[in-house]
Formats: structure tokens, C-alpha cells, sequence
């Protein structure tokens, strides 16, 4: 967490190793481009989130998931009734309808979900999530917690507190609950 609390303290440059962020930085300065903390910041959260999903992956593959599936399972789980139609399922997630369409057929493959016509507009496919799923869905999650999340498990819980609202501020939206005081 050094080097954290120096870039919080004030130092704006406290990685001067063989850190990658570091160096596309100095590449950056070096050729003269304009708006070197915007674009190591851009550099650092790339970076940072490969390095997340590598270790959430990790976590959730002995349980037999990807960090998709388990996404899908989440977010049905959080539903009233554990139920989504595809379409609104594709624009939580972010990801092509297609993309979409093929976790929903690996997760009804595993009998973890179920597809179910909408029966005011047949054109219309829902997702619902079976006993099954949520008991995968709770494997992934006591998976992820016991890894602290990934790189997050680094930080301590006021650090964590900062660092969610920072991305809730610059996603627009208001500060987390868990921000508090």
C-alpha cells in the first residue's frame, strides 16, 4: 500500500520501477503527449482490471464458473422473482446480444437457468434462474470472498470505501452506500 498512500500523499510519480503503468508513463511524458495523469490513470485501470478478472477467474474456476456465468447467476439472484428477459439481461451485463445469447445456452446446458417464453410477447425469451444456479451462484460467491475479491483483498475497508466512490463518480453516479461515515 506504499505506493498507494504516496500517490494519495502528494507524490505523483512513486513507481519508479519496472511497474508497466510506469513505463508506458515515462513513454508518454518522454514523447511529448499531452495529459499524462489522464492517460495513466486510463493505462493503470486496464491494467488493474486485467489483473482482476485473472484472479477472479482463478477463484471461480474450481467451482465450474467463468466470471460471465457467475455475473448472469448474480444478477438474476438479485431480481424479485429471479427472472430476466434476455434482452434486459444483455444491457446489465454491457455485452452483444449474441454474447448473451450463448452464456444463457451454456447456463441452460448446466441447468443452472431456464428459458421460458414471455407469454405476453412470444417473441420475447426469459431467463430464470433455477435451485441449482443459485446454489453455483453461492459456491462463486464464497469463492470470490475467500480471495477478498482479487486485488481488491490488498486494500484495507477505508481504501476500499475511496476507491468505490472514485468509480462511482467517474461512472456519474452517486457514492455507494458503503461509503458512509
Amino acid at each position: 500500500m506504499t505506493r498507494y498512500i504516496a500517490c494519495v500523499t502528494g507524490d505523483p510519480h512513486p513507481m519508479q520501477n519496472d511497474d508497466p503503468v510506469e513505463k508506458a508513463r515515462r513513454q508518454w511524458v518522454a514523447s511529448g503527449k499531452p495529459d499524462e495523469s489522464g492517460f495513466t490513470v486510463v493505462v493503470s485501470m486496464l491494467r488493474t482490471y486485467g489483473l482482476m478478472i485473472r484472479e477472479l477467474e482463478r477463484a471461480l474456476k474450481p467451482v465450474g464458473l467463468t466470471l460471465s456465468r457467475y455475473e448472469v447467476l448474480l444478477l438474476l439472484s438479485f431480481t424479485k422473482d429471479a427472472r430476466l428477459p434476455i434482452m434486459r439481461l444483455r444491457d446489465l451485463l454491457m455485452i452483444h446480444g449474441s454474447s448473451a445469447t450463448y452464456l444463457v445456452d451454456k447456463l441452460v446446458d448446466a441447468g443452472w437457468i431456464e428459458r421460458q417464453a414471455d407469454p405476453t410477447d412470444r417473441r420475447v425469451s426469459i431467463v430464470q434462474l433455477t435451485p441449482a444456479g443459485r446454489r453455483q451462484m453461492e459456491k462463486g460467491t464464497t469463492a470470490l470472498v475467500a480471495t477478498g475479491f482479487g486485488p481488491v483483498g490488498d486494500l484495507s475497508d477505508t481504501e476500499r470505501r475511496a476507491l468505490a466512490a472514485l468509480l462511482a463518480a467517474m461512472r456519474g453516479a452517486e457514492s455507494p452506500d458503503i461509503i458512509g461515515v
